[in-house]
């Protein structure tokens, strides 16, 4: 009859390790989704930082300041790398584009980045 007495406890500790091991599991799999985010969320805030400073910069300039742009978590050994610089930059500015963050503008055939509010 002891055992009953220890039903609950075993109950508990089991439902906590399924708890425990349902969420490493869910993160585990998110870990690339979240990566990624986290590398295009630099490389957003270094193309804003880069377009502060300069105004207006080309997409050759643009694409050197993400070409070496690399992202991991704190604590963590995996690293993320931008080892395609130009379609990293596509997929990122035409993000920035459609969130009214940056204008793409022609000046004399070549064509010009800027934030939205220094036009």
């Amino acid at each position: 009859m002891d055992f009953i007495k220890y039903l609950p406890y075993l109950i508990a500790f089991m439902l906590i390790t399924m708890l425990v091991y349902a969420w490493g599991l869910y993160k585990s799999q998110r870990s690339a989704i979240d990566d990624s985010k986290l590398l295009y969320s630099k490389a957003i805030a270094k193309i804003t930082s880069e377009l502060k400073s300069n105004k207006k910069m080309t997409r050759k300039q643009l694409i050197n300041t993400v070409s070496k742009l690399k992202a991991s978590k704190p604590f963590s050994n995996k690293k993320l790398v931008v080892t395609n610089p130009d379609a990293f930059f596509d997929i990122v500015i035409e993000y920035m584009i459609s969130q009214n963050m940056v204008v793409k503008t022609t000046e004399k055939g070549v064509v010009l980045y800027s934030l939205l509010n220094y036009k």
